[in-house]
């Protein structure tokens, strides 16, 4: 198997990994009690927060079950309520959906014929939060988040942050809040992720139970991450979350993006969108997306991602919301050039006039 999906989950987990998640599935609940077996769950478990928090960004570590759950709390939990909130060109459905269910205005920020924010368009006078995907799950496109972030504050602007395509591959930015998840950039387990909170931000919570103290109050306690953090924390996912942030190996993933396209180009075909990251979508002359995702799979044992990607905006954006949108292909840290020249002779074999090579009609 040739995979080339990493963009949705990052495959193989490394040993560091694999042995975190052993240990945890041995270690008692942290956080219930005052006995060993929960002390030491209890240091494991920070351990692992300061291994993430490592990472960049600003504020509190609080564990979530993936990205989605992280950009769910900070949109709706956000206090005071915002005002309008304006969301970048390619953002992804799990920010899109809430900041729709919030009921308040929305913005959608100007960006480039790509989707880069356009950093000297007007923003309307009450737009006081912004929801930005640092990097695009569709193009690889890395948006001017340092930038983005400066223009907000001299507006009074705050900024959540979407780091799902990003974390682990470039430093978290020092948003107000950073959600990102263990399964892509840093190939812990799925089911787990994280938001890094700045602790002067008021947050409603989303779930509200026990944290393992405070029993007899009504509500959550109010300091970070407790207050974000009711019920028993998933120990082997926050486990191997926080060994991979440990042991990531250095990665030139800006290359590993250029390679990517380079093979894509070899092929004749051209990327949709700008990008950087090694993230790319696009469409075969003769193909549905999906069939050819199908077809890569079956006939030539290669791993890819077809559709819209939960990004319908991204889609819209760079002109590929109709049709069945594209076939995104995304490279790890362990693709090697023989696996990308497999791609690429895949891909010429299919393409028109060399459709006869293959046993799968579109």
């Amino acid at each position: 198997m040739i995979y080339l999906d990493h963009a949705a989950t990052s495959i193989p987990r490394s040993p560091a990994v694999q042995g975190a998640i052993a240990m945890a599935l041995e270690m008692a609940s942290p956080g219930r009690g005052r006995h060993g077996p929960q002390e030491a769950a209890r240091a494991a478990v920070e351990d692992a927060r300061a291994a993430v928090a490592a990472l960049g960004g600003r504020g509190v570590v609080c564990f979530t079950p993936g990205a989605t759950f992280g950009l769910n709390q900070a949109i709706l939990g956000w206090r005071p309520r915002p005002r309008r909130i304006g969301l970048d060109p390619l953002v992804h459905n799990a920010a899109r959906r809430p900041a729709v269910a919030s009921g308040v205005p929305l913005f959608s920020l100007p960006g480039d014929a790509n989707g880069r924010v356009v950093l000297d368009a007007d923003w309307p006078a009450d737009l006081d939060l912004l929801v930005i995907t640092h990097g695009s799950n569709v193009t690889g496109l890395v948006q001017p988040v340092d930038d983005i972030l400066e223009r907000a504050r001299s507006v009074g602007a705050a900024v959540i942050v979407d780091a799902a395509q990003t974390a682990g591959l470039t430093p978290l930015p020092r948003a107000d809040a950073v959600a990102f998840s263990g399964h892509k950039g840093l190939a812990a387990s799925p089911g787990v992720g994280a938001l890094i909170v700045d602790p002067t931000r008021g947050l409603e919570p989303l779930v509200r139970g026990g944290v393992g103290f405070d029993s007899q109050a009504d509500d959550v306690p109010d300091d970070l991450p407790a207050r974000l953090e009711s019920g028993t924390v998933n120990l082997p996912g926050v486990l191997a979350m926080g060994a991979a942030a440990r042991s990531l190996p250095s990665w030139d993933w800006r290359e590993a993006g250029r390679a990517l396209r380079d093979a894509l180009a070899a092929a004749g075909l051209t990327s949709v969108g700008a990008g950087e990251l090694p993230v790319a979508s696009v469409r075969v002359p003769g193909w549905e997306p999906r069939t050819l995702e199908e077809l890569l799979d079956r006939v030539y044992g290669i791993v890819t991602r077809a559709g819209l990607h939960c990004a319908p905006a991204a889609h819209a954006t760079i002109g590929t919301a109709e049709g069945g949108g594209t076939l995104r292909v995304s490279s790890g840290r362990g693709t090697s050039k023989v696996e990308l020249d497999a791609l690429t002779r895949a891909l010429r074999e299919v393409l028109p006039g060399g459709m006869k090579k293959v046993s799968v009609a579109p």
